[in-house]
């Protein structure tokens, strides 16, 4: 399992400017931004989290959706 500090930047994010698969939009995981990285999680501090990351917010999202996906058997 992937830990990481959540004292990062806290990004607002659109969700109806992005054309995003139904987990992200139903869920709409916190997204995060370190540097030039970032990081989406849902659920955070708990066993059942789940984390994304990625070069933009999209690339994130996107990698939260396929975590989302394989935590969830679906």
């Amino acid at each position: 399992m992937k830990h990481t500090s959540l004292d990062k930047e806290k990004v607002q994010v659109d969700f109806t400017s992005m054309n995003l698969p139904a987990p992200v939009l139903n869920f709409r995981p916190d997204v995060y931004t370190d540097g030039d990285r970032y990081y989406c999680v849902l659920g955070a501090g708990t066993e059942q989290s789940v984390f994304g990351e990625g070069n933009t917010v999209e690339e994130a999202l996107l990698d939260w959706e396929k975590a989302y996906h394989e935590r969830s058997g679906k």
